[in-house]
C-alpha cells in the first residue's frame, strides 16, 4: 500500500471552492493556488517521489491506494501533473502531524490575480463544498476558515499564550534563585602575606 499509515489513509479531500459576488446575478470564481503552500523543506527534502519520477503510474505500479481513497497517489491533481504522488502539496499538508486534537490545516491561498491583486475585496462570498471526507464515522468536525497572515503569522492564541506563561515562569524562577544565592553567600575571607 503505498502511501500507508493512518494519518495517509485520512487524507482531506474535499474539494473547495469560492465565488465573489459582483451582484445579485453575477460573480467570479476567486481563483486558489494549489501549489506553494507548503514547507520549502517539506517539498524539497522530506517528501519526494519513488522512481522513476517521470513516470509515477509505473512508479506506483503494483501497490494499492489507501482504503478511503478516491484517486490513486499518481492521479492526486490532475490539473498539474508536477504536484501528484509524495510531492502533492495537499498531501505534505496532510501528513504534517498536528499538535493538538483541534487543528487548522491551510488548503489554498487566493492567487491574488485581476480582481483579487489586493486579497479578497469586501463583499458577498460563497464557499462550495464537495463533501467526500467524512468526519461523521469518527464522530469530528470541520470547518472552513478565511483568515490571513500578519508579519509574525496566523491567529493562533494558545501558542501567545503558552510562550508568555511559560516566560514568566522562567524569569520568576530566576529572580528567586538570584535572591536565594544572593541571601545564602558566604562572605569572603581575606588574607594578609606578611
Amino acid at each position: 500500500m503505498a502511501p500507508c499509515g493512518a494519518i495517509a489513509n485520512s487524507l482531506f479531500n474535499d474539494t473547495i471552492s469560492l465565488v465573489y459576488h459582483l451582484d445579485a446575478r453575477s460573480f467570479i470564481p476567486v481563483p486558489l493556488l494549489r501549489t506553494g503552500n507548503t514547507w520549502w523543506s517539506d517539498k524539497n527534502v522530506k517528501f519526494s517521489n519513488p522512481k522513476p519520477k517521470d513516470n509515477l503510474v509505473q512508479a506506483f505500479a503494483g501497490s494499492a491506494r489507501p482504503p478511503y481513497w478516491q484517486k490513486p497517489p499518481y492521479d492526486l491533481d490532475p490539473q498539474d501533473p508536477n504536484n501528484n504522488g509524495y510531492i502533492n502539496d495537499d498531501f505534505i499538508n496532510w501528513m504534517r502531524v498536528a499538535a493538538l486534537p483541534n487543528f487548522r490545516k491551510l488548503y489554498r491561498r487566493v492567487a491574488r490575480l485581476q480582481e483579487f491583486s489586493d486579497g479578497l475585496p469586501a463583499g458577498n462570498y460563497s464557499i462550495f463544498i464537495d463533501y467526500n471526507f467524512p468526519v461523521s464515522k469518527f464522530g469530528g468536525k470541520k470547518h472552513a476558515i478565511l483568515s490571513t497572515l500578519s508579519w509574525c503569522g496566523g491567529n493562533n492564541m494558545f501558542l501567545g499564550i503558552a510562550y508568555t506563561v511559560t516566560g514568566a515562569a522562567i524569569i520568576l524562577t530566576a529572580f528567586a534563585m538570584l535572591a536565594v544565592h544572593l541571601k545564602k553567600q558566604k562572605p569572603k575571607k581575606t588574607f594578609s602575606v606578611r
